[in-house]
């Protein structure tokens, strides 16, 4: 588990106004870390820079213990450009100038993804990365391998590949799911078939963090998520019994139609899709992941069982009024 006193130590976050970023913030600061943030948006603790290039917010990447880096655009929103611009680009220059301040290290946030759309079961850190032609996928392949270069040259690095994060504030697995469910929009595909890795956000947190503060971290990936694969059905089917709604299915050839068709309508008018064709590799992964290695060698495993996680993102839900 990562240190609980951070007394005298400092760690920078990249995204600090964001899901992950404020989520990472606020357990480092209650361990006792001096936090400050970088973001392109305004929050607290945040200093406002943008990370895909170099400026004055790098003056506080100097003596930090800590880099989190968290900024990324994300999941099936963004044209390429912007994705290779902000998740290749800014790693880059984030690693770069981590590189350069002598940080004690940089803990990067990449993705299960970039083990693409078809893989075994139980696929571990070892298993080969593939780009899919999906924007976010495919930076986020580059991105891992923009850091282990720079890595090459000498920096701390550990990289983190979070699951399916879900739990209060989460956009794309929690608010968005509900959201599109509540107005009738969600379907699922195949009937739920693929699998989903969920991870409670907290859960993220702290196994991120057990491995970007362990010197058996340094020069490590690990995957990071709930350990066990849930069927779509089943963890979109929760948003729905919350909501009192069921949800309908289509197949995957008729879902591609449908997210092509309604792109093509939409993206030119300046309204996304409820549902992309970038979304369908996330909802149709054929397994789910290992996270063996982060027991072995962290003595780390989740402690929010899916249950109870949904439980915790319930409450969140009602007192934010998403749930009646």
């Amino acid at each position: 588990m990562p240190p609980t006193d951070g007394a005298g130590r400092r760690a920078v976050v990249t995204g600090g106004a964001g899901f992950l970023g404020r989520a990472f913030t606020q357990r480092l600061v209650a361990a006792g870390w001096d936090v400050p943030g970088v973001d392109v948006r305004p929050g607290p603790r945040v200093i406002t820079g943008d990370v895909t290039r170099p400026g004055p917010w790098a003056d506080v990447l100097g003596d930090a213990d800590l880099v989190v880096h968290t900024a990324a655009l994300l999941g099936d929103i963004g044209d390429a450009r912007s994705h290779w611009d902000v998740n290749v680009g800014g790693t880059r220059t984030v690693a770069e100038l981590a590189a350069a301040a002598g940080v004690g290290r940089l803990l990067h946030l990449s993705s299960i993804v970039v083990l693409g759309d078809d893989f075994p079961d139980g696929a571990d850190e070892t298993h080969p990365v593939r780009m899919t032609h999906n924007p976010y996928t495919d930076t986020k392949v580059a991105a891992e391998h923009v850091a282990l270069s720079i890595a090459a040259k000498g920096l701390p690095l550990t990289i983190v590949r979070p699951g399916d994060v879900y739990g209060p504030h989460s956009a794309q697995w929690t608010v968005r799911a509900v959201t599109l469910i509540r107005k009738g929009l969600f379907v699922l595909v195949d009937g739920g078939t693929g699998i989903m890795s969920p991870v409670f956000v907290d859960d993220l947190v702290d196994g991120a963090l057990a491995a970007g503060t362990a010197e058996a971290g340094r020069g490590e990936i690990f995957h990071v998520t709930g350990g066990v694969g849930v069927p779509a059905a089943d963890f979109f089917g929760r948003y729905a019994e919350m909501l009192g709604r069921s949800l309908r299915s289509v197949p995957r050839y008729a879902a591609r139609s449908l997210t092509a068709g309604a792109e093509r309508v939409m993206r030119p008018l300046g309204v996304a899709p409820p549902f992309t064709a970038r979304a369908l590799e996330y909802v149709t992964h054929p397994g789910t992941y290992s996270i063996a290695k982060a027991r072995d060698v962290l003595g780390w495993e989740p402690s929010v069982s899916l249950d109870e996680g949904m439980a915790r993102t319930r409450a969140w839900l009602q007192d934010v009024g998403l749930l009646d």
